[in-house]
């Protein structure tokens, strides 16, 4: 049975060769933000990360809206806001107008880390577009090197990889 298939008709020319390029071009922003987090010493997951970058640029916010940015139950967001918290990386204010509402916000530790986070994905972006330069190609090809100048897989090296991995050699 295979899982992915490229598809005989291609919407725009090109249009699957850029839809790939950017779909190996995510995990490699996922991984450089994980890299991130891990050189800053933070015990800062990548959904917690999340959670600081929607508040960063949508708060303050209710929990419930919160919740419906990042596509979560309200539970799950009031959970990840409770360890937050707890680092000092976010809190929360209650209205005065109405104090059954709290609004979270970011804190400066938070606002802080966002940044940091944010500064050194870019400056290791901008290294990579330095490294692969732009010269004349097309979008796909472009950020297809990309991915490879950072070390990633294609996203074809990817999903093949994706296919042998529970074999046993």
């Amino acid at each position: 049975m295979e899982l992915y298939a490229e598809s005989d008709v291609r919407s725009t020319a090109g249009g699957e060769e850029l839809v790939d390029g950017l779909s190996a071009l995510s995990r490699t922003v996922v991984g450089i933000t994980a890299r991130t987090l891990a050189t800053l010493d933070v015990e800062v997951t990548l959904s917690q990360y999340r959670t600081l970058v929607v508040l960063a640029s949508c708060g303050p916010l209710r929990t419930v809206d919160l919740a419906a940015a990042l596509h979560v139950h309200p539970s799950t967001a009031t959970r990840t806001c409770d360890r937050l918290v707890r680092r000092d990386l976010v809190a929360r204010h209650q209205r005065p107008s109405d104090r059954r509402v709290a609004l979270l916000t970011l804190t400066e530790a938070g606002k802080t880390l966002v940044g940091d986070v944010m500064r050194h994905r870019t400056q290791e972006i901008r290294r990579l577009v330095q490294a692969v330069g732009a010269g004349h190609r097309t979008a796909a090809e472009l950020i297809n090197a990309l991915v490879i100048a950072a070390g990633e897989p294609t996203e074809d090296q990817w999903w093949q990889r994706w296919e042998q991995s529970a074999e046993i050699p």
